[in-house]
């Protein structure tokens, strides 16, 4: 038990700790200037290489956050930790002209193991949406005005989750997760050839801190020794978050304060509006999946999520329109021979992926869409489940209409998953 603890506590410790570094993810897109951000894809490296699959696999060589039932299978001798950092290069095009951005960051920290020969445990933090863009519309000639518009910010989860194992290959879990950031939305507004005017500042701060949870369960049916389907199915509800948004229009000359508009603010207005007493509520989801496998040789799997954000009336005055978010994604996983011992390539896993999702942003009534193509390696260190996985995914993020913003990312990823042999006794003769 006093080993147990000191696990737990050490996960814990190690994951706050790791939050620092996370903290500094960013995103370039201006559509992440509405409600929360840029809401980031869930699940670690191989999930997202496999088209963000994960709600219908259950395996003993891998974490999967997406669906906590899936904690029941990890090896009870393991103790695993899976660390995550990407590359991203973003391109914004927008009548005939392109800006290119990149930037590499810290994606998540897991850790999971047995409590239990019935019970997986897992811990971890993970990022969930970033704000980060910088735009001017105008050109301030004449008696017109010039308007620049920037954010920043992150918002992170801590989650601690537990699989069972009800009875032969049925497993239900729950994670529950506690979120954390803050977002800021900053608008300038200034006439450069009126000398008598002050500049004009919008600030728009959402801070959230509250606890979410998330079900899941699995099933798996054994088709024959080596063959099997796993379906498994996700919930979350809709509850109502603590967090507050502050509004403050304000005028002043000295901009550029990070936090704040300006160093000598002229307050024209500023409220707060308290999460918990508004109807702002996280909305519920829905997820199912399903996976073909024929063991150390081949995995199918697909995905379907549905979350009710059209219901959502996110407290910013009327800046953000929320739409019903849905994403499908489909992806494989091919491994040649993975007992050889002297072919190495054969014992590499091989990964593809494809994902379609509508967000939860609706801009000039028309949704924002995402389609992700991916694809990834999985590289044994040596003979146990330990390895590095690469990644590589393009993708466009984009509205229907003409002459909008087009968004295309690429995205190299890597990560290590450890897989410890902390709790084998061995015997001596």
């Amino acid at each position: 038990m006093y080993r147990l603890l000191t696990l737990i506590f050490a996960g814990l410790f190690l994951t706050i700790s790791a939050s620092e570094m996370f903290s500094q993810s960013r995103t370039y897109s201006p559509y992440s200037r509405y409600g929360l951000g840029e809401l980031i894809a869930p699940g670690n490296s191989w999930n997202k290489t496999m088209g963000g699959t994960g709600i219908g696999i259950s395996a003993n060589d891998r974490l999967n956050s997406l669906n906590p039932a899936s904690y029941s299978a990890i090896d009870s001798m393991s103790f695993n930790i899976d660390l995550g950092i990407s590359s991203n290069l973003q391109s914004l095009r927008s009548n005939n002209a392109t800006q290119n951005y990149n930037d590499t960051n810290f994606d998540y920290l897991t850790f999971g193991f047995l409590l239990h020969k019935r019970v997986g445990f897992s811990i971890g933090l993970t990022p969930v949406s970033q704000a980060g863009y910088q735009f001017q519309t105008g050109d301030g000639s004449g008696d017109s005005s010039i308007q620049t518009s920037s954010g920043f910010g992150n918002i992170s989860s801590i989650y601690g989750g537990l699989g069972y194992n009800v009875f032969g290959n049925f497993s239900i879990g729950a994670n529950v997760s506690y979120w954390f950031g803050d977002v800021y939305h900053k608008t300038y507004v200034y006439f450069p050839y009126n000398s008598n005017s002050m500049t004009t500042g919008i600030k728009n701060e959402h801070t959230i801190s509250t606890v979410l949870v998330h079900f899941g369960a699995q099933h798996t049916f054994n088709l024959s020794e080596d063959k099997s389907i796993t379906i498994g199915a996700t919930y979350s509800p809709s509850l109502k978050v603590n967090g507050e948004s502050q509004r403050l229009v304000a005028n002043g000359t000295a901009v550029g304060i990070e936090n704040d508009l300006f160093a000598d603010n002229i307050i024209i207005s500023s409220d707060t509006i308290f999460w918990g007493d508004s109807n702002f509520k996280f909305p519920s989801k829905i997820g199912g999946g399903a996976s073909y496998n024929i063991k150390n040789k081949l995995l199918i799997a697909a995905d379907y999520s549905l979350s009710n954000w059209g219901s959502v009336n996110f407290p910013d005055n009327g800046i953000t329109t929320t739409a019903d978010a849905s994403s499908f994604g489909a992806g494989i996983e091919w491994v040649p021979n993975e007992r050889t011992g002297r072919r190495y390539f054969s014992r590499i896993k091989y990964r593809a992926g494809f994902n379609y999702s509508n967000e939860y942003l609706k801009i000039n009534n028309n949704q924002l869409t995402n389609t992700n193509f991916s694809a990834g390696l999985g590289l044994p260190l040596r003979r146990s489940k330990t390895a590095i996985n690469i990644g590589y995914s393009y993708g466009t993020r984009k509205i229907s209409m003409p002459g909008s913003l087009k968004e295309t990312y690429q995205t190299i990823s890597l990560s290590i998953f450890m897989d410890e042999m902390w709790f084998f006794k061995r015997k001596i003769n």
